[in-house]
């Protein structure tokens, strides 16, 4: 199979996911999706082409046109949400604007950019994404700025607010943000019903979970507007999935307030702490008024993914120059190309040196197969490595890389024993974070953390069925992958929490990296 019909068969399988995704933010038959069959359908046209045809180089410049474009609309409704996800709201907005021309298909990425800069708390950035067509989207960009007029104004019939192509159960949160105005402009009596009405909604038979949970907050909000600290306290245990834990503090915090009780300063500190950058003015107002000191809270950014993205690539430009720069070497099953004989993990090849090393278990995640391979491998590590490495620290993150990158191997080693095998690629470190990020939010009972369970997993489907359709990619190194990050995550929290666990982990593992980098360059060496 052709590098170009393995990198369409690659598109057509990515395709199929980003075609379900993008019907779940536009309307079916809308710019957005449309697009997003189309072009998945061009590279199943790209793939039986190049299979029929025959090709074992790169292909016709036609069809190689034909599959960047295909990857542009495949992969956009899945790259720019990470984009927001990520704060680059300027860019994945400019980008959308170049590919859809339509609202409806502008109007789906937009959402979904604006609840990003909504959760990170930047109001400003989520107005100006705003669609003219989100309304229930605008009603709690008006409750975050504290807008209760608009408000007010906006939800007093709910069924006349919508949001998109698909509302249901969501249509709960105006509910939640009328609460918040009515306390806010104490209009108690009007708050009063709105809560009994939403306790009665929770109890029928067809109610959802953010019914459930907005009836649990109205009545402990209500609680505390009126200083009932153990009421509130109560309504909040266990606390309600999917609320942050900064406004179940600032609800405590409301209650003790109006009780006169000492933990209101703990409490507001609690959840200046816990909100992101863009709420946080807000809690401190409360603990200056109160004449409380605002703690420092450092902002712990992704370094240690961003370096690791950064080493794979570079790994992979040496790369380049190595295996352009030396002959193959020449094995009794083949020739090899430089950087795999130096660093690949290899079974069943006589004559490559060091070839059995155990190094090789993780000099193997330095070198790629192609632009294509490092690319996917780079952007899937930047996107779940920074989520893991905000919920725990940057040598957890190095630790599960390791870990995944080492059972990628022994699983290899294991399954394939007496096979030949060239196995490349970070995909086994890679998978190992996203293992570990699993283990941790199969605990978690946020609706956020279910959400991203289910991705991982649909993600991980998708991996394995890559995995058996896509010659020449490693099912049991990605298996392994997985094992050794879960294994990781697992163990990482019946560990202490302490940042000392966290920094030796780390300190571990970029050592072993470090060490294994240092031979397969020595290797290089007698190569040269």
């Amino acid at each position: 199979m052709s590098d170009l019909a393995l990198a369409a068969l690659v598109l057509a399988i990515t395709g199929a996911y980003a075609v379900r995704w993008s019907r779940r933010l536009a309307p079916p038959w809308s710019e957005l999706p449309v697009k997003t069959l189309a072009a998945t359908g061009l590279a199943g046209a790209v793939l039986v082409s190049e299979v029929g045809a025959g090709r074992g180089g790169g292909g016709d410049p036609l069809a190689t046109g034909a599959l960047a474009l295909a990857a542009i609309y495949v992969l956009a409704p899945i790259a720019l949400p990470s984009l927001g996800r990520g704060g680059a709201y300027a860019v994945a907005r400019a980008a959308t604007r170049a590919l859809y021309w339509t609202a409806p298909g502008r109007n789906g990425i937009d959402r979904v950019l604006a609840q990003a800069a909504l959760r990170r708390g930047d109001l400003d950035a989520a107005g100006r994404l705003l669609p003219d067509d989100a309304d229930l989207l605008r009603i709690q960009w008006w409750a975050a700025a504290e807008a209760w007029d608009e408000v007010l104004a906006h939800t007093g019939v709910r069924a006349e607010v919508g949001d998109g192509p698909a509302e249901g159960d969501n249509l709960a949160l105006a509910d939640d943000a009328r609460m918040r105005a009515l306390l806010a402009r104490e209009r108690m009596e009007e708050a009063d019903a709105l809560a009994d009405r939403l306790a009665r909604d929770a109890e029928a038979e067809d109610a959802g979970p953010l019914t459930d949970r907005v009836a649990t907050m109205a009545g402990a909000r209500l609680a505390a507007a009126r200083g009932r600290l153990a009421e509130t306290q109560r309504r909040l245990q266990p606390a309600p999935p999917g609320v942050p834990a900064h406004e179940l503090f600032a609800v405590l915090a409301t209650a003790a307030d109006r009780a006169h009780h000492d933990a209101a300063g703990d409490l507001w500190r609690h959840a200046y702490e816990a909100a992101p950058d863009g709420v946080r003015p807000r809690y401190a107002a409360h603990l200056e008024a109160a004449g409380l000191p605002v703690p420092h809270v450092r902002r712990r950014r992704p370094v240690a993914t961003l370096a690791l993205v950064a080493a794979i690539l570079a790994a992979f430009g040496m790369q380049e120059l190595l295996d352009r720069t030396l002959d193959p070497v020449l094995t009794s099953v083949g020739a090899l190309r430089p950087s795999s004989a130096a660093a690949a993990f290899l079974l069943g090849i006589p004559g490559a040196p060091e070839g059995d090393a155990l190094w090789r278990w993780l000099s193997y995640a330095l070198v790629h197969g192609g632009i294509l391979h490092v690319g996917f491998n780079a952007w899937v590590l930047f996107d779940l490595g920074r989520i893991y490495e905000r919920r725990r620290r940057a040598g957890d993150l190095l630790g599960a890389f390791v870990l995944g990158t080492a059972l990628g191997a022994w699983a290899t080693g294991v399954v394939q024993a007496g096979d030949t095998v060239v196995l490349v690629g970070a995909s086994g470190g890679v998978l190992g974070v996203a293992g570990a990020l699993l283990a941790d939010v199969l605990r978690g009972r946020s609706d956020a953390d279910r959400a991203l369970t289910r991705t991982l997993v649909q993600w991980m489907a998708l991996i394995t069925v890559f995995s058996f359709a896509v010659p020449g990619v490693s099912l049991w190194g990605h298996v392994g992958g997985v094992l050794g990050g879960a294994l990781y995550g697992f163990a990482r929290q019946g560990l202490p929490a302490t940042p000392g666990v966290s920094r030796a982990a780390g300190a571990v593992a970029v050592a072993a990296l470090a060490l294994a980098a240092v031979a397969a360059g020595r290797v290089v060496a007698t190569l040269g």
